[in-house]
């Protein structure tokens, strides 16, 4: 089984929504974790290592739980 699949809109809004929100949810955070590190430039990489994985490991955790139930159940021929 081919682990990636292409997403119609047509068959599944809800799958193409959740990976739009997904890309702006990691797009958000390195933009925060940017603004945040500037604030520290002594300690610019650190900060944002921190901020940035801090961020993005629930966001990973929490989109994999929805593509789980997102996708649709398989049919027993």
């Amino acid at each position: 089984m081919d682990p990636v699949t292409e997403v119609e809109v047509s068959r599944s809004p809800a799958e193409w929504l959740h990976v739009i929100v997904m890309n702006l949810a990691v797009l958000t955070e390195l933009c925060v974790s940017m603004y945040l590190a500037t604030a520290r430039p002594d300690d610019f990489t650190a900060t944002f290592i921190k901020c940035f994985f801090g961020m993005l490991a629930p966001t990973l955790f929490i989109g994999a739980i929805v593509k789980r139930r997102l996708r649709p159940t398989p049919t027993k021929a």
